[in-house]
């Protein structure tokens, strides 16, 4: 064995807590952007059919409504936003695990 592999095993050992440890942040991250997502999803859909039918029904100016509706969209790329994380996550634990596979 060459000093090179030598030190490239070590540092795959080493790297091994790491994946765990970030295996398990993905982990919880996928259950709350899930779970959030439910939430937030359904509470945008309220924010924009409130904005539509107020509107319809003449409860509310165009300028509300308006504001109404940006409101329910941004409500709604919060766990857009919280995808894109967990994507992040997800790849940089499998960039490791390759490292440690290879």
């Amino acid at each position: 064995m060459k000093l090179y592999d030598i030190g490239k095993l070590i540092v795959k050992i080493v790297m091994l807590p790491a994946v765990v440890t970030v295996t398990l942040v993905q982990w919880i991250m996928v259950f709350l952007v899930g779970f959030s997502s439910v939430v937030f999803n359904l509470l945008a859909g309220l924010f924009l059919l409130v904005a539509v039918l107020s509107y319809l029904m003449g409860l509310s100016a165009g300028a509300e409504a308006v504001k109404m509706f940006i409101a329910g969209f941004v409500i709604f790329m919060i766990p857009v936003a919280g995808d894109a994380v967990v994507t992040a996550v997800t790849a940089l634990n499998m960039g490791m695990r390759d490292f440690i596979r290879s």
